[in-house]
């Protein structure tokens, strides 16, 4: 459970940043991602898996929708399946709490041991030690192209993270080998989207994950929910 929600979440946040004056210059993208990245006050995103099999309480994922407010608060629904059927699984954090709304029942708040299992999204976006720092640091950085990405021009980069580099972005994530990453950016230096392909899915097994954000800094509410 926890590989999977923190896969998620380094997916959503790998999605952040870039520019056309740096086509062919992935060191370059990559810098820019990260600092227009330490920018961002709000954030929206959707993810889906597109391999493997990863589990949120024992059930598999199939996608998920995101909504980050700085400093600390995040709202994140996913939809699991279990056997036929998909529902929804919900954890909101606000003002220092974390609630979960699980299958046929009412919000919950955790405590802090049980919030520990579930990603803090927005603090994958902490200047310091989140994304921003992470994102420059990968290897083997390479310029794919210069593509077509919902009617705009994007950069397509990619580059490879080790597993103590994703595991400094959120603890929960334990990948059993490098972390290949494929980010496509925009001329304002904001992903548009990114895919996530490494051993993070159960029984530390290949799984892979694709993000796509459509909203930078939108309105943004979230509110503790009444458990």
């Amino acid at each position: 459970m926890r590989r999977l929600l923190a896969a998620a979440a380094a997916a959503v946040a790998l999605t952040g940043c870039s520019g056309n004056e740096a086509t062919g210059d992935a060191p370059k993208v990559l810098r820019d991602s990260a600092a227009a990245m330490a920018k961002l006050q709000s954030v929206s995103a959707t993810l889906k898996l597109t391999k493997g099999t990863v589990t949120i309480q024992g059930f598999r994922l199939v996608s998920a929708k995101t909504s980050v407010r700085m400093p600390a608060d995040s709202d994140t629904v996913y939809m699991v399946k279990e056997q036929d059927i998909t529902f929804a699984l919900q954890v909101v954090i606000a003002a220092g709490h974390t609630y979960v709304h699980l299958p046929f029942s009412r919000f919950e708040e955790v405590n802090p041991s049980q919030a520990a299992q579930f990603p803090d999204m927005a603090k994958l976006f902490d200047p310091s030690t989140g994304l921003p720092a992470v994102i420059p640091s990968g290897t083997q950085k390479k310029y794919i192209s210069s593509e077509q990405l919902d009617g705009k021009t994007v950069d397509h980069v990619s580059t490879t993270y080790t597993p103590e580099q994703v595991r400094s972005l959120l603890t929960q994530l334990n990948s059993s080998g490098p972390v290949a990453a494929n980010i496509w950016v925009r001329s304002d230096h904001l992903i548009r989207k990114a895919v996530l392909d490494g051993a993070f899915g159960d029984g530390g097994k290949e799984a892979a994950v694709e993000v796509d954000i459509s909203a930078f800094n939108p309105t943004v509410t979230i509110t503790s929910p009444t458990p």
